[in-house]
């Protein structure tokens, strides 16, 4: 008999949408700013302090993709890590994106570009939060349900267990 991996359909889900929000990260926050800097510095518009923010903003964007493909990679292998860390980078590309709404970035031209940006991206964002804080079935497979309190009674996570062990 051979042994399978019974992922819930949330890990397939959560796994596309940290695959796809990393290689945004990459193409629009690295690539794509990284040839506007380049650009932009060509004509002599950046310099000095303008330069350095701009530079720490690929950074910025390197890590929030590295960060997303680990999450990525941690919740299809099932690793623990995959909800706290994933729950942070969600955390922080919220901010990020709500930031915007102060900063009002020209590429964005008016504000209904902007608002419609902003409320799609904390749509996804939020989703991925409650998934990952509240969903008994994913903390399961990942082997923390530390993380689930009032919302999911203790004795219904045990039954989830027995249940799931005796199919085996």
């Amino acid at each position: 008999m051979t042994r399978t991996i019974r992922r819930p359909w949330q890990v397939y889900a959560l796994t596309a949408i940290w695959a796809i929000k990393g290689a945004q990260e990459i193409f629009l926050g690295v690539v794509g700013s990284c040839f506007y800097i380049w650009g932009m510095a060509e004509e002599g518009v950046f310099e000095g302090y303008g330069l350095q923010l701009t530079l720490q903003s690929v950074i910025y964007s390197a890590l929030l993709a590295a960060g997303s493909f680990y999450v990525m990679v941690a919740l299809w292998l099932g690793k623990r890590s995959a909800r706290p860390w994933g729950v942070a980078l969600a955390v922080l590309s919220e901010l990020s994106m709500l930031s915007y709404l102060v900063t009002r970035p020209p590429e964005f031209g008016g504000d209904v570009p902007l608002v419609r940006t902003v409320v799609v991206a904390s749509i996804v964002n939020l989703s991925i939060m409650a998934f990952l804080l509240f969903d008994s079935k994913l903390a399961t497979f990942l082997g923390s349900p530390r993380l689930v309190g009032w919302w999911a009674p203790r004795h219904l996570i045990r039954s989830r267990r027995m249940e799931n062990k005796e199919e085996e």
